[in-house]
């Protein structure tokens, strides 16, 4: 159900990242290539993996998951980046089946996982602290720089 994208599976995740985008107040003025993302774990599969959900030989879904190293937790995190449910496929389980396989892969690299949800997806937050995520003691920030903004 869950598998690494491949170069095949570009056009539907790029259909899936844009409805998420366009969904997301937070994001609407974001337009992502996701072919970029691929690009570079391609290059790099230290730094993170694309994921997509399959079903009956349909993509459904896709992740994106980034590898650091945490000094204050001792060892490697998974920031979950992104998670996207087909429309027609979300209140499934599959968000949730997806962390589950996530903790059981990683389990011997990871000593946990991160992830950011939007203000206004309480459906989401609900989902995850019931998984057993909490909020930090900190506050996320970002400063994009002038080249990234290209």
């Amino acid at each position: 159900m869950f598998r690494r994208c491949t170069e095949a599976d570009l056009p539907v995740v790029q259909k899936l990242v844009d409805q998420m985008y366009e969904e997301d107040p937070n994001t609407q003025d974001v337009q992502a290539d996701v072919r970029l993302t691929f690009l570079e774990f391609e290059k790099r599969p230290e730094k993170g993996r694309l994921i997509v959900f399959d079903e009956d030989g349909n993509t459904v879904g896709y992740c994106i998951i980034i590898f650091f190293w945490s000094n204050e937790y001792g060892g490697n995190i998974i920031d979950i980046d992104e998670i996207c449910v087909a429309r027609e496929r979300r209140r499934s389980s599959l968000a949730t089946d997806l962390i589950v396989w996530l903790e059981k892969t990683f389990a011997t690299e990871a000593v946990g996982f991160t992830l950011e949800i939007a203000h206004h997806n309480k459906a989401a937050e609900s989902l995850v602290k019931k998984m057993g995520f909490a909020p930090v003691r900190n506050q996320h920030m970002i400063k994009i720089s002038g080249s990234a903004e290209q």
